[in-house]
């Protein structure tokens, strides 16, 4: 068995004072019972049972790390590892330094520990908490308590509550093996929670209690509500949202008197639409730390290295500076650049409007220009970032030719006609080239520039499309239709947005498929079957495609503001105001964003946030 953590020396006594800043990790080992009130904080390790006497308090400081070994003396398949509550425990962290309860192994998995009991406990609260990898989580009876602002996944179940008085409340309940939420004969105020990806979302056991059900987002489980064997009575549940605004289909993810008679009837009353107000309330901060200025637009996505950060301007010039923003050297081109650079083999790639192709030292400065290709009725605006591949850079031309050079020597190796204009870089998956065009045509490419497949929509293809978790690729055209494809061209659904989209091209954020609109809004869907998770408006129209961040998702629009919003609530979290439009994506790295702004500056923003572990 191999922990995820060495133990330099071994204690046995719950709530040491220690002066080191970093005490060392306290192992509790066989079975332990607290008798007096106890503070754990830094790191604890549970290879056993521990057991809180009545009358005792635990408490959790903020940023406590509580690991649990995995045993399974009964040979029952879970994990035998407990914390026991008959006192009190109070877990309360902050978004900057969460409470942890996970597994010690290496390869954790659901069930390497059992759960947190209590029986008659006097008090049991989590705030800022994450759970995962136990059985059963929290399994509470004849008990009052409260789980705020917390993180419960890959459990086998999310709870098992019953008798008992508690209130969840602002909570991510998601990709537990089992139930998310299961309890009987309970007070229960469930409000404002995120359940998703769970195989049943809600289980009432029998009796319902009285409970509240009320302003969850419950949605994508494989059944989001269920009723157990012993539920005759009816209940109500009312204002929640259930994936969507079709009753048919919300009631076939019900399991109740339609799928069996004995069984009570869940009544609904949903809403229609996500709810903002549900889910994990984080906070984040958006701060400028500097500025440097250029003489035209920067619409162009810079690029990193170590060293340096690069990026460029419609006066031609390709500029380094360091982390501080202070200029390392630039580069002349001699026209307008707006395409995103590309950075490879220590040097930054990048074309004009000239239709010049440079390779520049990305140490010092020193340009090549190594590519000119012809003219074409396309050369007005907007040109595409080079691409890499293991062996090619990819430059997608003004002119409909996609060029292939050789990484090593930047020889040409071959050119494909994709049919004029290309204003978006190709995706490259899995040795396919997926080249969209100003015409509508999608030209699928193998790595020798021989056509696979090709596929023509009705309206230009301006952005470059997605790769989608479950395999595949989504494209968004001219018109604001969006559609995802599989590996042959074969459309597994489509959208309508009713939305002009230009140069933004969809990402993939939360696990699902983010698309940004010349009208201002911000879509997300579910990349299985394109329905509709949440839609949002931001304001001005949005050329820039959307960023990720630890944070959330970061959008820049055409009146300059930058948004930093919560991927998975859909809740902005911060903004940030330019004095220009941002036509550029936001680089992002680390705590550090970086994007260009029509009112001609590279800005540099540090980001700000609290957060649970990944």
């Amino acid at each position: 068995m191999r922990l995820r953590l060495i133990l330099p020396m071994m204690l046995l006594l719950a709530g040491c004072s220690l002066a080191m800043n970093s005490p060392p990790p306290l192992l509790l080992q066989g079975k332990v019972v607290l008798t007096t009130d106890t503070l754990w904080q830094g790191e604890i390790v549970i290879d056993g049972e521990v057991t809180v006497a009545h009358g005792v308090t635990l408490e959790l400081a903020p940023g406590t790390r509580v690991q649990f070994v995995r045993r399974d003396a009964d040979r029952d398949g879970l994990g035998d590892a407990t914390i026991i509550v008959k006192g009190s425990l109070v877990a309360t962290g902050t978004e900057e330094k969460p409470i942890l309860f996970s597994s010690a192994e290496v390869n954790p998995k659901a069930g390497d520990w059992l759960e947190i009991r209590s029986d008659f406990a006097r008090q049991l609260t989590f705030d800022w908490c994450e759970f995962r990898d136990s059985a059963y989580t929290l399994h509470a009876h004849f008990t009052r308590g409260h789980l705020r602002n917390s993180y419960i996944h890959h459990n086998i179940d999310g709870s098992r509550l019953g008798r008992s008085r508690f209130a969840l409340q602002n909570n991510l309940i998601e990709n537990n093996s089992g139930k998310g939420i299961n309890f009987r004969d309970s007070e229960i105020t469930l409000t404002d929670n995120i359940i998703r990806n769970n195989r049943v979302g809600i289980f009432l056991f029998e009796k319902p209690g009285n409970s509240l059900i009320r302003r969850n987002n419950i949605y994508q489980n494989e059944l989001n509500l269920q009723l157990g064997d012993f539920f005759a009575d009816d209940v109500a549940v009312q204002d929640n949202w259930w994936g969507g605004s079709d009753l048919s289909r919300i009631r076939q993810s019900i399991y109740d008197q339609q799928d069996d008679s004995e069984l009570g009837r869940v009544t609904l009353a949903p809403k229609s639409e996500w709810l903002f107000t549900a889910g994990i309330k984080h906070r984040s901060q958006l701060v400028l730390r500097w500025t440097q200025p250029t003489s035209g637009f920067v619409d162009s996505t810079p690029a990193a290295t170590d060293s340096g950060l690069y990026f460029a301007s419609w006066d031609g010039q390709l500029r380094a500076v360091d982390k501080q923003g202070r200029l390392l050297w630039q580069a002349e081109t001699g026209d307008v650049i707006d395409a995103p650079l590309l950075q490879a083999d220590g040097q930054i790639f990048v074309q004009n409007w000239s239709r010049q192709v440079y390779a520049i030292n990305s140490k010092n400065g020193q340009s090549r220009l190594f590519f000119e290709y012809p003219s074409s009725p396309a050369d007005d605006h907007r040109q595409a970032g080079l691409v890499q591949t293991d062996t090619l850079l990819l430059l997608p031309a003004w002119n409909g030719t996609l060029y292939a050079f050789e990484r090593k020597t930047l020889r040409l190796r071959w050119q494909y006609d994709a049919q004029l204009p290309l204003r978006a870089a190709p995706l490259v998956k899995e040795g396919q080239i997926y080249q969209p065009s100003g015409s509508g045509t999608l030209s699928v490419l193998d790595s020798r520039g021989q056509l696979l497949w090709q596929r023509t929509f009705a309206a230009p293809l301006l952005s470059t499309p997605v790769s989608l978790p479950s395999g595949g690729v989504a494209l968004l055209d001219k018109s604001g239709t969006l559609v995802a494809l599989d590996a042959k061209g074969v459309v597994l659904w489509q959208r309508e947005l009713g939305q002009a989209c230009f140069y933004a091209a969809p990402v993939v954020a939360d696990a699902g498929l983010v698309v940004v609109t010349a009208a201002g809004y911000l879509w997300k869907f579910d990349p299985r079957n394109g329905q509709t998770i949440w839609v949002r408006k931001l304001g001005q129209a949005i050329y820039a495609t959307p960023a990720n961040s630890a944070a959330g998702i970061l959008v820049g629009n055409n009146d300059g503001t930058l948004y930093l919003i919560d991927a998975v609530t859909g809740r902005t979290l911060d903004e940030y105001k330019a004095a220009g439009a941002i036509q550029s994506q936001v680089l992002v790295t680390g705590n550090r964003l970086y994007f260009g702004s029509r009112d001609r500056n590279l800005h540099a923003l540090q980001l700000i946030q609290g957060g649970l572990t990944e």
